[in-house]
């Protein structure tokens, strides 16, 4: 089901979103990646309200050709899609590659042991994992090592700890942390350095996740997520999500951003037809970006922070532009 699932978020969303995530909380580490850019809290105004509303929606700087995670699905080659999502799906991709690995040896539970393997990519390069589970609690740590790790073209470098814990009944984890230093993602002659921690909660309804993170891209800007979270809950005929929390632009500083009303993606479309998102900034200055159909969204701004979205409206937006 859980792999069903990750297959439908692929032709949902082009690259997929997120169909299991995390309980436990994210943490950037301190070592490897810092981020280096503005600290402060970022004003919104008429002139940067578009740009920042959709570089802290997608996670990247809208102006550059970087979305190096971009599309996954053969028919989506131009959609963007948040970069907090490509990355979590790539790694929750790995998540079942070892669940499916751990679970072909019968001796796993009922007996403390050692579980290792090295899995290859799908475009080559592979990585080796090693965990050690507690037959008591199913709790269980490790490490895994990312050797020019390949899939869908996207290539993966670095190592992480893991930790978690796994159902001792049915085999499946139930929760599945990660933390690393340094891990390079790159496609084609793009690349982007990690820096934090993601935590799945695999058992969660709706499925959710946490994590913080720092990101540096090719052109040493870094970018930071800080304390986000992240839902995804799939209904008949559409999947809904819902993500929360502070992102730091390089140049602009950060802003808080919340989706009041879930973005709901329709059938195989690769946009959102409805949703509400606000960014907010300093001196309650806000901007809203309001979904209109699948094709368009606009974006209003509060530039006085009187609680009106009444200083700016962007008219509409083509998703196909941004």
């Amino acid at each position: 089901m859980k792999k069903f699932l990750l297959m439908l978020c692929i032709n949902v969303f082009s690259v997929s979103l997120i169909v299991s995530c995390g309980g436990g909380g994210g943490g950037g580490g301190t070592s490897g990646i810092t981020y280096t850019g503005v600290t402060t809290q970022a004003t919104i105004d008429e002139n940067n309200a578009v740009e920042i509303t959709l570089e802290a929606y997608e996670g990247v700087d809208t102006a550059s050709e970087l979305n190096i995670l971009g599309a996954v699905s053969e028919n989506s080659s131009s959609v963007k899609n948040p970069l907090f999502v490509d990355i979590s799906t790539y790694f929750q991709s790995v998540i079942y590659d070892i669940e499916s690995s751990a679970g072909q040896n019968s001796e796993y539970m009922g007996a403390v042991i050692t579980e290792s393997d090295t899995i290859t990519g799908s475009c080559g390069g592979s990585f080796s994992y090693t965990l050690t589970g507690d037959d008591q609690t199913g709790n269980f740590n490790g490490t895994l090592t990312f050797n020019n790790f390949c899939e869908q073209e996207y290539t993966a470098s670095g190592s992480m700890t893991l930790s978690g814990n796994i159902n001792l009944n049915t085999e499946e984890f139930n929760y599945f942390d990660m933390t690393f230093t340094n891990i390079s993602l790159t496609h084609g002659q793009e690349s982007i350095s990690l820096n934090g921690s993601i935590a799945f909660n695999l058992q969660s309804s709706p499925i959710t996740m946490t994590f913080s993170f720092i990101y540096k891209d090719n052109l040493n800007k870094t970018y930071k997520y800080e304390n986000f979270a992240y839902e995804y809950t799939e209904g008949l005929g559409f999947v809904d999500m819902t993500f929360s929390g502070r992102f730091y632009h390089h140049d602009y500083g950060y802003v808080d951003i919340d989706t009041v009303t879930a973005l709901r993606i329709n059938g195989n479309d690769f946009y959102p037809s409805s949703g509400t998102v606000i960014v907010t900034g300093d001196s309650g200055t806000k901007a809203r970006l309001l979904v209109i159909d699948s094709s368009s969204f606009i974006i209003e701004a509060d530039t006085d922070g009187d609680g009106s979205y009444d200083n700016y409206n962007s008219g509409a937006i083509l998703w196909s532009n941004v």
